[in-house]
């Protein structure tokens, strides 16, 4: 089963559909994840800066010793780093498997207007989201509703594993800081600010909250919410 820790060092988890990861879980648990995560491949999309070794799962995937299984599982594992919301919200809108059916044709007169992103059937089980809120935390890429647009990208990547029938795990530390309004006021002094947090219930089946009194990081609480189908 899937875990967020080295074989046999912490606790399996429970089946999910979706997953949300927040607090200060240890840099490896996404690349645990998607190792440990059964049979098909995984997609991982960071918005980290792929070239800060401090963040970058590249690094903690290469920095494995793999060898033999490990080996077969990474892989499995494709990460991609999209390097604004608009460039993630693009992969997500033209990520799709190969159709072996129904191939796409070489000709000119048909060439499509995008090339969308192939993916080898049967397509990935599993897409991890690494770190969103880091578009809408920076000065470059903050607007006037960074918690409105996080919202609406998580939206995009819900129904972007809807529609490759893959699980989804969000992994995101800084999810804590984003806030959007209630009853705005016309004095801004007034205005009440509420946290995303526990609006992503609506969106994510099984919270992960990882705690900040654990030295290690390895203790956690787990909320498993009930996501109305529709």
């Amino acid at each position: 089963m899937a875990s967020l820790f080295p074989e046999g060092h912490g606790p399996l988890l429970p089946n999910f559909s979706s997953l949300l990861v927040k607090g200060p879980y240890p840099i490896a648990c996404p690349v645990n994840l998607a190792l440990s995560f059964p049979n098909r491949s995984v997609i991982i999309l960071s918005a980290c800066d792929k070239e800060d070794a401090n963040n970058s799962l590249r690094a903690s995937l290469q920095g494995l010793k793999l060898t033999g299984k490990i080996s077969l599982q990474a892989g499995r594992v494709q990460i991609f780093y999209p390097p604004t919301a608009a460039h993630m919200a693009l992969l997500l809108s033209t990520l799709q498997v190969i159709d072996t059916e129904h191939p796409i044709s070489t000709s000119a007169s048909t060439v499509p207007m995008y090339n969308p992103h192939q993916l080898k059937p049967p397509g990935p089980g599993l897409v991890i989201i690494h770190e969103l809120s880091i578009y809408f935390n920076s000065i470059i890429e903050h607007s006037s509703s960074p918690s409105s647009s996080y919202l609406s990208l998580l939206a995009r990547v819900v129904s972007l594993t809807s529609r490759l029938g893959a699980s989804l795990a969000v992994f995101d530390k800084g999810v804590n800081v984003l806030k959007m309004p209630v009853h705005p006021s016309p004095n801004p002094h007034l205005e009440h600010l509420q946290a995303i947090t526990p609006l992503l219930a609506n969106f994510l089946e099984l919270i992960i909250d990882f705690s900040e009194e654990s030295v290690d990081g390895a203790v956690y609480r787990t909320t498993q919410n009930s996501i109305p189908t529709v």
